[in-house]
């Protein structure tokens, strides 16, 4: 597993901020608080205060139901979708982590009014243990005789 938060000291951060202003860009509105983490290969973004905002943006007023998801905007309206957020998101995380992302799952809790955001990234061949710690690839001292 990769280990950002050692070799990317400022990666949360700056996945914070860019996810935040990507979430502000279809709701409307900023998220009272934004906290993202990284373990191993799963990044987690939690937006407190994000749903109702989101949703109302998503929503067709026509049809009472969230946005169709195959196209980029609601027909004749113009509206972002939910598809086109979801795009924009792993795009972002790919952007910041330069990685693929593997899975992307978006929950929002309109009780709780939060919004959790789930990437799970592919593991890189690049960014994993040192060659000097993987099994089998450490140097031999001799022997003393």
């Amino acid at each position: 597993m990769t280990a950002f938060p050692t070799a990317f000291p400022n990666l949360s951060a700056e996945l914070t901020k860019s996810l935040s202003s990507l979430w502000t860009r279809y709701a409307g509105e900023r998220p009272t608080n934004v906290r993202t983490e990284i373990r191993g290969n799963v990044v987690t973004c939690q937006m407190i205060d994000a749903v109702g905002d989101f949703n109302k943006r998503m929503i067709a007023p026509q049809s009472g139901m969230i946005a169709p998801q195959s196209g980029d905007t609601v027909a004749g309206v113009g509206k972002p979708t939910l598809a086109q957020y979801k795009r924009d998101a792993v795009a972002t995380v790919v952007g910041l982590t330069r990685q693929r992302v593997t899975s992307f799952m978006s929950s929002h809790d309109r009780d709780t009014d939060v919004a959790t955001e789930i990437f799970t990234l592919e593991p890189s061949l690049r960014k994993g243990r040192p060659r000097s710690l993987r099994s089998g690839s450490a140097r031999r001292l001799p022997l003393e005789t």
